[in-house]
């Protein structure tokens, strides 16, 4: 049998402004997307997923699963295997809500390492995923949409420092968050359309190119700002830019006329600045989650409870060291 996991991500700076070239951070974070695949004796497929509800099909190799990530993989071996296999991605969710984690991208390299594997296994000459890859056929499923940073934090795992060049090739580095910075994840309580989201911002870059591309250079500013803060283990400056870079986002929900910065964030970062904690929408905004940032433990745990108290959702993790794990265990054959 295979197994493989891959982490969820947070978004710390960056967000919008790497769609167009600018830096971002990403904090893999230890929440996981796990897999297991193994063959099958039957000569069929079968696939469990387990997230806001468990689904279960089987089907014929090559024909759909009702998938597309799990598809766009092994659609790319041929001839067509067998496998029973179980994708379960419930740590990303909160019951029926997806917590913005980044599961779409964790579900596809975890798969997609563990299909590599399996098909060397059964005589394949398959290469193991590359990144590129990856945020290709992570595209490919959005509609072309989306940086890529999602994808490299599940694939590289710690924090990563993410940009696109200018043909949109992916650069990526590894960074570390300055000494004395924690750090905590907050759902806002509604899941939000990432894909809609980028639609509004395309749209608005390509009617206001001057507006945009001021406010980008904006953005931008910020974000490098915060990257050296990181390279030089300033957590003052780090904090500043991560504070300016949620005023960023403010700002830029207003000009595209969506609500990046909801009022449900709002209200959380009115908490977070009277107990001195940092805080920011993280990824797209429009309600999912929000990171708080501080330098002192004690305010940062105030910042929590106060936040549960109000009936907001802390999502507890940490930086997660390691990104795409795959392993084999003892072979087995499932019907």
């Amino acid at each position: 049998m295979i197994v493989a996991r891959a982490p969820g991500k947070l978004v710390a700076l960056g967000e919008y402004a790497v769609l167009d070239g600018g830096p971002a951070v990403v904090l893999a974070v230890d929440r996981f997307v796990e897999v297991e695949l193994a063959p099958n004796a039957a000569g069929i497929c079968r696939l469990t997923t387990r997230s806001a509800e468990t689904a279960e099909r089987a089907f014929a190799p090559r024909e759909s699963s009702g998938a597309g990530l799990v598809d766009l993989v092994a659609a790319a071996v041929t001839p067509a295997l067998p496998w029973t296999a179980t994708i379960d991605s419930r740590a990303l969710f909160a019951g029926r809500e997806k917590l913005g984690l980044g599961s779409s991208a964790a579900v596809l390299c975890a798969w997609a390492g563990a299909f590599a594997a399996y098909a060397r296994a059964q005589g394949r000459a398959v290469a193991d995923p590359s990144l590129a890859g990856l945020i290709d056929l992570h595209r490919a499923f959005q509609g072309g949409r989306g940086s890529g940073l999602d994808v490299a934090a599940s694939y590289l795992g710690g924090a990563v420092r993410f940009s696109l060049d200018a043909a949109g090739v992916p650069q990526v580095g590894s960074v570390r968050l300055p000494n004395g910075v924690g750090f905590a994840g907050i759902f806002a309580g509604r899941s939000a359309s990432t894909p809609e989201l980028v639609a509004h911002y395309r749209a608005w870059r390509r009617n206001r190119p001057a507006e945009g591309a001021a406010l980008l250079r904006r953005l931008t500013g910020i974000a490098e700002a915060g990257c050296a803060a990181a390279r030089r283990d300033d957590a003052a400056a780090w904090i500043e830019a991560f504070t300016a870079y949620g005023r960023g986002l403010a700002d830029l929900g207003e000009a595209i006329g969506v609500e990046i910065v909801t009022a449900e964030h709002r209200q959380i970062g009115d908490e977070a600045g009277r107990l001195g904690v940092a805080y920011k929408v993280s990824g797209a905004g429009g309600g999912d989650l929000g990171l708080a940032c501080a330098t002192e433990p004690q305010a940062l745990a105030a910042f929590t409870k106060r936040i549960t108290d109000r009936g907001f959702r802390v999502i507890n993790v940490s930086l997660a060291e390691h990104g795409l794990v795959v392993q084999q265990r003892a072979a087995e054959q499932r019907p």
